[in-house]
């Protein structure tokens, strides 16, 4: 993302004067970097983007003809291959999960290691929602793994990552009402008192707008939906002050913290297991 310079050097001033220490450490990093002294990378490992696509490869040809025309974002190659095994007899249930969701899933890891970019994974998603048309014209609608809510909290007007994440989630079965950005908490919680939501998800780029999470988890605590709270602006430590909320990193963990909420685990539930789970990365990688 292109800022005027003005603007950049305003956020680090805001960022030294709000958090000194941090802001200390970080240019103690840059230096380190400067002289050509990386620090360790924290998290998952790192596949390349060829071992990742070989990891979702599907096994069955025509499947694996249709999982790559997602992953290189061939909108109309994905509907022309889901077409020719719908009229061959293949299970619409089975294209999608085989050959259509490895495809998506691949883009969304490689963009989750740094290797793709947003066109990218919106392409896939184009690909993927073509195949998936088809499948669902022949079998009818499919049932829905849960309802989330999809918004950028007000004052924040970013929604690259908003849109990526609500993407995703539609593309592993989630109904998504994407509620746009800059919006008001208590337009969240009439949504979620006028609709079965299982989950809302928000996002927030700048620090000056974060604490609108914590507003809007706590106003949803009563109703028992929880928030996964994700962007530039937001970590672990900084969800973690607050209640009925879980901090999602990536895309992929928006999915994780979906999907558990929707089996009906709580919050506090999903917090645990997703930060045992980002441990557990981190040991793979120290061994």
């Amino acid at each position: 993302m292109i800022r005027h310079v003005d603007t950049a050097a305003a956020e680090i001033f805001e960022y030294k004067e709000k958090n000194p220490q941090r802001y200390r450490e970080l240019i103690e990093v840059g230096i380190k970097i400067g002289f050509g002294e990386f620090p360790e990378t924290e998290g998952k490992e790192i596949l390349t983007p060829d071992q990742v696509r070989a990891k979702y490869k599907p096994k069955n040809p025509d499947y694996a003809a249709l999982t790559n025309a997602v992953i290189e974002g061939e909108v109309k190659e994905s509907a022309k291959l889901t077409a020719a095994l719908l009229e061959n007899g293949t299970d619409p249930t089975a294209i999608v999960v085989d050959a259509l969701m490895p495809g998506i899933q691949t883009v969304c890891e490689i963009y989750d290691n740094g290797d793709a970019f947003v066109p990218e994974i919106l392409l896939a998603n184009d690909a993927m929602v073509a195949g998936v048309a088809l499948c669902q014209d022949k079998l009818g609608d499919m049932p829905s793994a849960g309802r989330v809510a999809s918004l950028v909290i007000e004052g924040d007007v970013h929604d690259i990552g908003k849109n990526i994440v609500a993407a995703i989630l539609r593309a592993n079965g989630f109904e998504v009402i994407d509620m746009g950005r800059d919006v008001l908490v208590e337009d969240v919680v009439d949504l979620v008192k006028k609709e079965k939501i299982d989950l809302v998800t928000g996002t927030s780029l700048m620090s000056t707008t974060k604490e609108g999470l914590r507003a809007l988890s706590e106003e949803l605590k009563a109703s028992g939906v929880p928030v996964a709270c994700g962007g530039a602006a937001v970590d672990d430590h900084f969800v973690e002050t607050f209640t009925n909320s879980i901090y999602g990193k990536s895309p992929l963990d928006a999915v994780k913290i979906a999907q558990a909420v929707a089996a009906g685990k709580d919050w506090e539930t999903v917090r645990k297991e997703m930060k045992i789970g980002k441990g557990q990365e981190q040991e793979k990688v120290k061994n």
